[in-house]
């Protein structure tokens, strides 16, 4: 099987059928573009075509969410590399509107039949056993997607537990499941997404720190002498989406914040301070630095100490641990305690560290270009550069991951606009506020 790319957007349709109550229909012809979508923070892959109909489809079709799309879309039609192969359940048609007295456009949005599956059930069951055991068991009895057969990336939570899903959809029982788990090192950062290798459950830890399957360049185009080959790794444009939002991370507690707990059996109230160092060193993370600003305030307190910042309020059971009631009546419940204060506060705080540095890239076409994968992103210096100088931007440049990916595909290409966020970074100065700054800023405002 050859491997031959004379373009880097150029792809082949192997199959682009809807398939209807009365046989196939081949749409490969009569489609503008096709969107995919996936992301680390939804369940499901979806998309939407652009249709020019000349050929009456809206009127022989109901469009009722019976019909099946069947995509199957390679680099080139000689090989399996960076490909796609899936059936989706189209669920909408909008947008319908006619060109002329001939043909029509309309917009046909399709969804993994998993999420129209999981709309029309309940889960109402008590589980026991670690969080990643609960997420088998529904995928696999709810879902009829076995873990084996889910594809992507599956990895074992920490702690035995005993939980009743409350009257949830089956994926909105994983993705609850998901808020809960912990790893290892207690950091509840579990993540339940599909991409477009299959269904994943794993920690932000183990995708942060897995090799990049890209590495990403800003380099000319279509030169004459060019290799299309490596112009797939070459980035057509960036747009730093978020780099540093001090008032936001404050806000949401990245910086510091306080978890007040209360339990009505024991009648105990307790108090837990959750500074930055404790939630950043709980993860694993791609590049040397943490991602941070430290602030000194008018009272000499730094952003990592100043926790009225945000403060995070629940029952919880640790308290029962050193109930003498308890460890008489149900002893066996001490084992499998929900420990709402290791992860209520901190969720949060990890995901917005996570989502603090982000950057959108559109790249040649690729399917391999999904969420959860990292690449490394070598970003170049924009303003004036110094002669023999290195022409890299460290306060941009480093290990990423994808967080989010868009495939395009239109008449005669395949585009990929991936976003990517970073816990850490490449910048050897780790930022602290001078004495002198916080003189001045009193000196003149004042």
């Amino acid at each position: 099987m050859t491997f031959e790319i004379k373009k880097s957007t150029q792809f082949s349709i192997n199959e682009l059928v809807i398939v209807t109550k009365n046989g196939n229909i081949d749409i490969s012809n009569i489609f503008e573009e096709l969107n995919i979508f996936d992301s680390l923070f939804l369940p499901v892959i979806s998309g939407n075509i652009l249709i020019t109909d000349s050929i009456g489809l809206s009127g022989k079709l109901l469009f009722d969410g019976s019909e099946v799309l069947l995509v199957d879309i390679a680099k080139n039609s000689n090989s399996d590399i960076a490909s796609f192969k899936k059936a989706f359940r189209v669920y909408k048609q909008s947008g319908r509107a006619a060109e002329n007295l001939s043909s029509e456009k309309y917009i046909l949005h399709f969804v993994s039949d998993e999420l129209m599956y999981s709309d029309q059930q309940k889960v109402n069951q008590s589980f026991e056993g670690t969080y990643s055991y609960v997420v088998e068991k529904i995928l696999e009895n709810y879902l009829k997607v076995p873990v084996g057969e889910a594809k992507g990336l599956y990895e074992n939570s920490s702690g035995l537990k005993k939980v009743v899903i409350p009257n949830l959809k089956p994926l909105e029982a994983i993705e609850w499941c998901a808020k809960r788990a912990v790893d290892i090192n207690q950091a509840p950062n579990f993540m339940f997404y599909q991409n477009t290798i299959g269904y994943n459950f794993a920690s932000l830890s183990t995708l942060l720190t897995q090799d990049n399957i890209l590495e990403i360049k800003f380099e000319p185009k279509n030169l004459a002498s060019s290799n299309p080959i490596f112009e797939i790794s070459g980035a057509r444009a960036i747009e730093v989406v978020s780099q540093n939002d001090s008032v936001k991370k404050t806000k949401e507690g990245v910086n510091a914040g306080q978890f007040i707990g209360f339990d009505p059996l024991t009648r105990t109230v307790a108090k837990k301070n959750i500074s930055f160092g404790d939630v950043f060193e709980s993860l694993k993370h791609a590049n040397e630095n943490p991602d941070i600003s430290i602030i000194k305030n008018r009272d000499g307190l730094d952003s990592t100490q100043t926790y009225d910042a945000k403060k995070t309020m629940s029952s919880f059971n640790t308290a029962k641990l050193v109930s003498s009631y308890i460890k008489k009546n149900d002893p066996t419940s001490l084992s499998k305690i929900e420990n709402l204060e290791a992860f209520l506060f901190q969720r949060k705080a990890i995901i917005s560290t996570l989502m603090n540095k982000r950057v959108k890239i559109a790249m040649p076409g690729n399917f391999q270009l999904t969420s959860g994968f990292n690449v490394y992103l070598d970003a170049p210096t924009l303003g004036a550069k110094e002669k023999g100088g290195d022409n890299k931007d460290v306060s941009l440049s480093g290990q990423y991951l994808i967080v989010a990916s868009r495939q395009i595909i239109g008449y005669d290409k395949h585009e990929t606009v991936i976003e990517v966020a970073t816990t850490s970074s490449e910048n050897d100065f780790v930022p602290v506020s001078s004495i002198n700054q916080l003189e001045e800023l009193k000196e003149f405002t004042l």
